[in-house]
């Protein structure tokens, strides 16, 4: 049976995830009885605009169903007569049937699975897939490479950081004659918070080959998440694309760090890596390092033009036959006037694919050149060529240019690291692991002296921060006659609220400031505030 509320008119001019269609196993532990911390993912999903799409196999009342374990209604309930041909988990027409209903493409929508079935749906339709490690554990006999979460509040946490901005560019480029699109996340100077007191570069990651680490995470993993799923917001992440990285300077060799990335996330929406695509067949200046030495003015005699890529770089002879009428997606990590991105599309428009898409991490400047071979003038995409720059007309523009996602992604980064320096605190904290205490609780209707009022006053400024949530209890324990306090905060990614005394909050508020690079002090023995 299909239920569905309407979808508002403008609701799919947004380039955010704007529906999350789970499995019903992720949501319903037995028959009456929700998965901890569902609940939270629910209200937090109603909160964010997100609609709420269940899938079953067999019909059901699911607003009854979901009633009697104290779950919300969905948006839209699909089981499989619902589907167009009554296919099983795993045809990408589930989701298609979600899309239409709800009027939305499918790259507003993410599914969150438990099977290898409900991965398979997401890669048949193009969708991004979340696997629910708090409802199955599937083991990867086959291959099943996906984005995965521990606890519903994990999955939140991916939706918040990686799929509901809207997508921003430090360049962008459409050239709809030649098939081609550029994009590039982020402009080549910006650094990124690492650690308290710490940052890093983007070449410390693509260009130095460093494992920087942010909180627990890899920085290379959260810089390229948020390219692929920026592309995937923006359409430029197409369902069954091959990828492939532009090659290093050396023959044989390809970047590392993005190769890494891309050996798992080709399954993102469904696509394939073809680490082989295109490669260096003989040795070639580096470009980053002959563009560091003339930003230095140290003289150079490279050739770094399209020429030196033509002479150096071809598609490899086994794709003969095999790329005709695909998309193709390169890689690269830096791009400055679009060199080795135009010798791509130049050998790859001669092998007769249909498009195009370059996705790099930086942009050197905003202009970009673009090359376009002579009348007359023939290669053979499978080989080297000997061309000279002569044998091309170039033409340099602008693209749309910007500070791409750098305030967004330093939240996230920031995040990142405060979410493991209180985790740290944390793990030692008995307030996780000790009952509420015994007495009279009531909320706290106004602090109780200035300790308390300069705990408050925090616990709300940092909230642009360090999203937290929290709420105060008037506390009378039992057997005494003292009025006190207990705190109730919720930490992001956290299903429920800790109970903390006013000590053990001013210390967790203590960690969170000093990471956020906040100044703050608890207040003095005496209750007045200690000076910033």
């Amino acid at each position: 049976m299909i239920t569905a509320t309407a979808v508002g008119a403008g609701m799919d001019e947004k380039n955010t995830v704007r529906a999350v269609a789970i499995d019903h196993k992720a949501v319903l532990r037995s028959p009456g009885r929700a998965h901890d911390g569902i609940a939270d993912f629910l209200q937090w999903l109603d909160e964010h605009n997100i609609s709420f799409v269940l899938l079953t196999t067999d019909s059901l009342d699911a607003e009854a169903t979901l009633k009697a374990a104290g779950l919300p209604a969905p948006a839209l309930h699909l089981c499989r007569d619902d589907i167009p041909g009554r296919p099983a988990r795993g045809s990408g027409a589930w989701l298609l049937t979600v899309a239409d209903r709800l009027k939305l493409r499918t790259n507003q929508i993410a599914l969150v699975g438990t099977s290898e079935w409900d991965w398979r749906t997401g890669i048949n339709a193009g969708v991004v897939h979340v696997h629910a490690r708090w409802a199955s554990h599937v083991r990867d006999n086959k291959g099943m490479l996906t984005l995965s979460a521990d606890e519903p509040a994990d999955a939140g946490e991916l939706l918040e950081h990686f799929l509901l901005d809207e997508p921003r560019w430090a360049f962008s480029h459409d050239d709809t004659a030649r098939s081609l699109k550029i994009r590039s996340l982020l402009p080549p100077n910006v650094r990124f918070p690492q650690a308290p007191g710490r940052t890093f570069e983007l070449q410390d990651v693509f260009t130095r080959g460093r494992t920087i680490t942010v909180g627990t995470q890899d920085a290379r993993d959260i810089l390229m998440l948020r390219l692929l799923s920026s592309a995937y917001l923006d359409g430029t992440l197409p369902h069954r694309s091959l990828f492939c990285v532009y090659p290093s300077s050396s023959p044989g060799q390809v970047s590392q760090q993005l190769a890494g990335f891309l050996t798992n996330a080709k399954v993102l929406v469904g696509s394939y890596y073809r680490e082989d695509l295109l490669e260096r067949v003989t040795r070639a200046p580096d470009t980053s390092l002959e563009r560091v030495k003339r930003n230095r003015g140290q003289a150079t005699t490279a050739d770094i033009s399209i020429a030196a890529q033509a002479r150096t770089v071809r598609i490899n002879p086994k794709y003969r036959g095999k790329i005709k009428g695909k998309t193709v997606v390169i890689f690269d990590d830096f791009t400055t006037e679009g060199t080795s991105i135009e010798w791509a599309r130049t050998l790859l428009a001669s092998a007769e694919v249909a498009q195009v898409i370059a996705l790099t991490i930086g942009k050197y400047g905003s202009r970009h050149t673009s090359y376009q071979l002579r009348p007359g003038t023939a290669i053979n995409p499978f080989t080297v060529n000997d061309v000279t720059v002569a044998d091309f007309v170039n033409t340099t523009g602008t693209g749309g240019a910007g500070e791409g996602p750098t305030e967004s992604l330093t939240t996230t980064m920031n995040h990142f690291v405060i979410s493991a320096q209180v985790a740290e605190a944390m793990a030692s904290d008995a307030a996780l692991r000790r009952p509420i205490p015994a007495g009279s609780r009531w909320p706290m209707s106004s602090c109780l002296d200035m300790r308390q009022e300069h705990l408050a006053e925090i616990l709300t400024d940092i909230q642009p921060v360090y999203p937290l949530a929290w709420r105060a209890e008037e506390f009378v324990p039992e057997g005494e006659d003292r009025v006190t306090a207990l705190w109730w905060i919720t930490l992001p990614g956290q299903a429920a609220e800790q109970w903390y005394d006013t000590d053990e909050a001013e210390r967790l508020l203590a960690t969170i400031c000093k990471v956020a690079g906040v100044i703050w002090y608890p207040a003095g023995d005496r209750g007045e505030a200690s000076p910033d």
